[in-house]
């Protein structure tokens, strides 16, 4: 009812109102939800086409930068596997004229054994102690840079990559690689630091990629280190953003993958790739504004075509307007005459649309009223006579049991005590099954119906059977059971059970509590029978009253762990249990 009243609230604005906001939100809303959903979809694919082809194009750089690199480590390992330079830095007491003679053995060696690159700038080799052995160049690293890069070559077991300023102000990566003794790998004699130009990774390998506005790549350590950059404004051998070098970390060891973050307030779409053998990286990032600037523009047009559709609708509802209202207000014109009294107007309407047949339905009503009003008269008359009959049929059942009372005492005055006692029965079990509508009764009350209909068998099977009744507990007497389970049971003890040689069968009814459950059990010493297996099987079609019945109705009420259970064999008697819940008047909702 409150949906109902919430609803009809929209009644208090004019039909043309309605069918403006109507038609408006049936427009707006599916294009709105349309624009949106087309553009986080666009979004999302243009996201995901631009992460796969960033990541080919940072496989092809890092297939360069590897194919670039390549040149130096081949000159820094030459280098730290050349017997001169070994020999020298174990020679630990050289005279000037001995070291002279040794750097021009390793000058000569480099010139006639050692391919070198263009971009190498210096040649550094150090001994262990931190001592410059040999120097081959023209421009220096300040000591701290030095001391830097010697300390992570006493840690790491493999190449140090590292960003250094120079003192001609140049950006340099110096490459690092330990030397070890020539018979004992596991001791180190000194250092090999390649200074390489970063003009070769940022113009050679980066700049060639044709970045879009506000992109950028970096080449950079594991720790964030940039070691070389695309966008000259960032500060090269300072780290980057800790927030991005965690999301990176929480991806590795994959090879390659993409994410978004914030970074100065705005969102980036950030690409890496890892190189494994170097333990470097290659990150790719680009602004989302880039990203979307294709769909806003689509957007654009999109909101242009709803603003169109949007004033088509309103012309469409001035129209419908007109074509709707005309005929509601002879329609209001025709009730108003109707309320006065006036049955000989009528609308008329003789076109085909929904409201010429209601105008119809109002014509026709107006035709009925009159019948109407002469069947109202008919129907009180018949009414009166309705009523009547209901009480006759309510006095039937009373004439019954009158009757019955009177027979039981013209019996009872020629002394047949039989008769009358059957009579008795029969009418108080008449009663309690035709006046009491309730469907479930007390255990006591089936007793008394049962006992009745004992006193009603023992008219045709005198003297044929005996019975007795026993509850452990009289609490268990104000227990409900259905109406009527009793009764078939006992009806078939007593027709299949007895005996045709004169014997008096005991039928025995016994009541007890187990658990949450009343047990009723109806048990004979007659003849017995064989149990099949789908004799109280369920069956719907059932709508007699037998035994099979008392078991459906018990499980149909309470449910399969309730019912009857039949233990029988022949000349061995019969024994009907009866599972039922422990239900009183109190709990019964």
């Amino acid at each position: 009812m409150g949906k109902k009243h919430h609803f009809q609230g929209f009644r208090k604005f004019s039909i043309k109102t309605r069918l403006v906001i109507a038609l408006l939100m049936i427009s707006i809303i599916p294009l709105a939800g349309i624009s949106g959903y087309s553009f986080h979809i666009f979004s999302v694919a243009l996201q995901e086409k631009l992460s796969a082809s960033i990541s080919q194009t940072l496989s092809m750089i890092n297939l360069n930068m590897v194919s670039e690199i390549e040149k130096y480590q081949y000159l820094c390992g030459s280098i730290c596997i050349s017997e001169e330079i070994k020999e020298g830095l174990l020679k630990k007491d050289m005279t000037d004229m001995e070291k002279n003679q040794a750097i021009n053995e390793i000058q000569s060696m480099i010139r006639n054994k050692i391919i070198y690159p263009a971009q190498a700038k210096n040649i550094t080799v150090y001994d262990t102690e931190g001592n410059i052995f040999y120097d081959l160049g023209y421009d220096g690293f300040y000591q701290k840079d030095v001391d830097r890069i010697l300390s992570r070559l006493e840690e790491q077991d493999q190449d140090v990559w590292a960003y250094v300023h120079t003192y001609r102000d140049r950006d340099i990566l110096v490459l690092g690689r330990r030397i070890y003794e020539q018979y004992s790998k596991s001791r180190v004699i000194g250092y090999t630091l390649i200074s390489i130009e970063e003009k070769i990774f940022s113009k050679t390998v980066l700049e060639p990629v044709g970045l879009s506005d506000s992109s950028n790549i970096m080449y950079m350590n594991m720790d964030g280190t940039v070691l070389s950059s695309w966008n000259r404004s960032i500060s090269l051998g300072k780290k980057i953003d800790k927030e991005l070098m965690k999301r990176i970390g929480e991806m590795l060891p994959k090879k390659t993958d993409s994410f978004s973050i914030q970074e100065d307030g705005e969102e980036q779409l950030v690409t890496y790739i890892y190189n494994k053998n170097l333990n470097q990286l290659f990150v790719y990032t680009m602004p989302y504004h880039y990203i979307n600037s294709e769909v806003y523009a689509m957007l654009k047009q999109i909101l242009a075509v709803v603003m169109l559709l949007v004033l088509l609708c309103i012309g469409i509802v001035a129209m419908v307007y007109q074509g709707i209202m005309s005929p509601i207000k002879r329609m209001l014109e025709f009730c108003k005459a109707l309320s006065h009294g006036d049955l000989s107007v009528r609308i008329q309407d003789n076109h085909k649309d929904e409201l010429s047949r209601l105008s119809g339905s109002m014509d026709h009503m107006a035709d009925t009223i009159e019948h109407l009003m002469a069947q109202q008269k008919a129907q009180e008359e018949r009414k009166r006579e309705l009523e009547l009959q209901m009480l006759q049929y309510q006095l039937n059942p009373h004439f019954l049991f009158n009757t019955l009372n009177s027979l039981r005492f013209v019996a009872a005055m020629h002394k047949d005590l039989i008769v009358s006692d059957g009579i008795q029965a029969l009418s108080s079990l008449l009663q309690n099954t035709l006046t009491n509508k309730n469907e479930y009764i007390t255990i006591r009350e089936e007793l008394e119906n049962l006992e009745n209909y004992f006193s009603i068998l023992r008219i045709r099977y005198a003297g044929s059977f005996e019975y007795s009744f026993h509850v452990e507990e009289d609490e268990l007497l104000s227990c409900l059971v259905p109406k009527l389970i009793l009764q078939p049971l006992a009806e078939n003890s007593v027709m299949h059970g007895s005996s045709d040689d004169g014997t008096v069968m005991e039928i025995q009814i016994t009541c007890w509590r187990e658990e949450d459950h009343v047990v009723i059990e109806l048990s004979d010493d007659g003849k017995g029978f064989k149990v099949t297996d789908d004799a109280l099987a369920p069956r719907p079609e059932r709508k007699k009253i037998g035994v099979a019945n008392v078991n459906d109705r018990i499980q149909l009420n309470f449910g399969r762990e309730y019912g009857l259970k039949i233990d029988s064999q022949p000349g061995e008697g019969t024994r009907c249990t009866l599972t039922l819940p422990e239900l009183y008047a109190d709990s019964l909702s």
